[in-house]
């Protein structure tokens, strides 16, 4: 014995492994022993409940994280099946969060559908001279019961604006948000009617939209909406509802150019811009621009204002007015509402050449011609509308012009010192944003007139007899009475004066002379003046009269087209530059 204790102890350190596996071969051959005499006892004792294993093992001694491995998952299951909030388990049928089938709404017998017979909906002109819109066309209802028929009580439509703003007083609250106004409601028939699926049921209509009404909008607060809404009641208590919307624009026919003029005091600068009287929402549009009175000469020397930078910006200037609803009328002044602004950029650019400086001429200009449009990545642009539901929106073009001073000689001119000043010259102007007109042509001048509208004319003829097919008109009968007595007409002028008839003062063609051939083929060389009235008959007053003046009736007021022509004069605002 204690020669093997001696061996063990001076043992070298590469027979360790070999003495690690002795212990470990040992160590099973025990536990395998163990196992075999407690397997007859478990085979014989049926009743009683089966031995537990040893918990310690070979394979959690070499791989003691194996089970675990095992067990995490059997855990997570466990918690998963249990309820959160009280511990137990759940019960899976509560728990499961399968989607829910949607609601099938019932079948209807039937459905509606919109023809719409009239043009686009266009307001030509301003809200104050526009004739307005014509809208017609047919609600058509189509059958869908497997029957074939449906018993209809009654089939109303209402036309409807409804003016939405983004900003109301109360929040999530659609009394202050919306407010409808229904221009038209038609009632085709309030006694219970069947409608078969073989025959075409249609209602026509008709609306002619004022021109005032503002034209459909969407802006940044506020909106405007047309739209028509069917509604119609079945014999089983059911409604079938239908809605279309309208697009209404509004087109204003382009005119003369406008001219504008700003001051820029203290200074002697004068801007004038050219600037067409509407603009399109999609394209381009000129402007022309000329600066004046750069140049201030004295007696050896002379000053100039130099162009450096000009930029230019579209603005979108939107308003509206939110109106309260009685419930939440506490949180304003009473009958007041609230109004918001809004200004967008629309486009701008940033121009540093492509203008032509004239120092030469008395004063000095400075002209240039550039594009503007109102592209815009943020959206469309909206048209200029002015609605008196308290939605607004209108546009501006706003010019900076940065300009340098320089000083030189008037010997040489061409010797040029900059001086350090500089101002920044701000123009500001208001542009309408409108549609295109297209041919420009409305409803109540390529339409015919409407039978109420027609003058009486005189009957056509036709025959007595009721068996004939054109009977109903007039019949001409024989006049028996006597003959009404002739009188003589004065005669007007002296004919033995003027040697011919006398028709001088009466609006008559002159005798032609007549034709005659000339034998190298050629006639006589045609005269474009007018010709001249004879002077016979006419009194030394009449010939010193002045001429009748003539106009043109054009469409449109008379104010708008003096404004049109008219300069728009106003002072510009100028500040030094950092």
């Amino acid at each position: 014995m204690p020669s093997h204790t001696s061996r063990i102890q001076g043992t070298s350190p590469r027979q360790a492994p070999s003495t690690v596996n002795e212990v470990v071969n040992a160590l099973q051959r025990k536990l395998n022993m163990n196992h075999i005499e407690t397997a007859p006892n478990t085979s014989n004792s049926t009743s009683n409940p089966p031995s537990r294993r040893s918990s310690f093992s070979m394979d959690s001694l070499l791989h003691h994280k194996k089970d675990k491995k095992h067990d995490e998952p059997k855990e997570r299951d466990d918690r998963a099946k249990r309820n959160p909030l009280t511990g137990r388990p759940s019960n899976k049928s509560k728990d499961r969060t399968s989607a829910r089938s949607p609601r099938v709404a019932p079948a209807q017998p039937g459905r509606f559908e919109m023809i719409i017979e009239s043009p686009p909906l266009v307001l030509f002109g301003t809200t104050s001279n526009s004739s307005g819109a014509l809208l017609s066309g047919r609600l058509k209802f189509l059958v869908t019961d497997p029957t074939g028929e449906a018993r209809l009580h009654n089939v109303n439509m209402q036309l409807k604006a409804t003016s939405i703003s983004k900003k109301p007083v109360g929040k999530d609250c659609k009394e202050c948000s919306e407010k409808v106004e229904i221009l038209k409601t038609w009632e085709f028939f309030s006694e219970p009617r069947t409608f078969v699926a073989a025959k075409d049921n249609q209602f026509p209509y008709s609306f002619l939209f004022p021109g005032h009404l503002p034209a459909s909008t969407q802006s940044q607060l506020a909106s405007i909406q047309y739209s028509l809404h069917a509604t119609a009641t079945t014999s089983h208590g059911e409604t079938i509802t239908y809605t279309h919307p309208l697009s209404v624009q509004r087109a204003i026919q382009p005119g003369p150019e406008k001219s504008s003029i700003r001051i820029f005091p203290p200074t002697n600068l004068t801007g004038r811009v050219q600037l067409p009287l509407i603009v399109h929402p999609i394209g381009v549009f000129p402007v022309t621009m000329v600066l004046s009175g750069v140049v201030e000469k004295k007696s050896e020397s002379q000053t100039r204002w130099r162009l450096r930078k000009m930029t230019w910006r579209v603005e979108e200037h939107s308003k509206v007015i939110s109106t309260p609803c009685n419930k939440h009328a506490h949180k304003v002044s009473e009958g007041k509402s609230i109004l918001h602004q809004e200004t967008r950029v629309l486009a701008n650019d940033e121009l540093k050449g492509g203008w032509k400086s004239d120092f030469d001429t008395i004063g000095g200009e400075i002209k240039m011609e550039f594009e503007a449009s109102l592209a815009t990545k943020s959206g469309r642009p909206s048209c200029d509308v002015d609605s008196p539901t308290g939605v607004e929106v209108k546009h501006n073009l706003v010019l900076e012009l940065i300009v340098a001073e320089e000083f030189c000689p008037n010997k040489n001119t061409s010797l040029i010192t900059p001086t350090g000043a500089a101002r920044v010259l701000r123009m500001q102007f208001a542009i309408i944003v409108t549609e295109r007109a297209g041919m420009g042509i409305s409803w109540d001048e390529e339409m015919p007139p409407v039978y109420e509208d027609v003058p009486p004319s005189p009957p056509g003829y036709g025959s007595a007899d009721r068996n004939d097919g054109a009977w109903g008109g007039a019949t001409i009968e024989e006049y028996h009475g006597d003959l009404p007595e002739y009188e003589e007409l004065e005669t007007m002028g002296n004919e033995e004066t003027h040697g011919g008839p006398s028709n001088f003062g009466l609006p008559m063609r002159e005798n032609r002379p007549p034709s005659r051939r000339y034998s190298n083929g050629e006639g006589p060389s045609r005269r474009l003046s007018p010709p001249r009235r004879p002077l016979g008959g006419l009194t030394n007053e009449e010939l010193g009269a002045e001429p009748p003046q003539y106009a043109l009736n054009r469409r449109g007021s008379g104010d708008e087209q003096e404004a049109a022509a008219s300069e728009d004069y106003a002072e510009g605002t100028t500040s030094s530059a950092q």
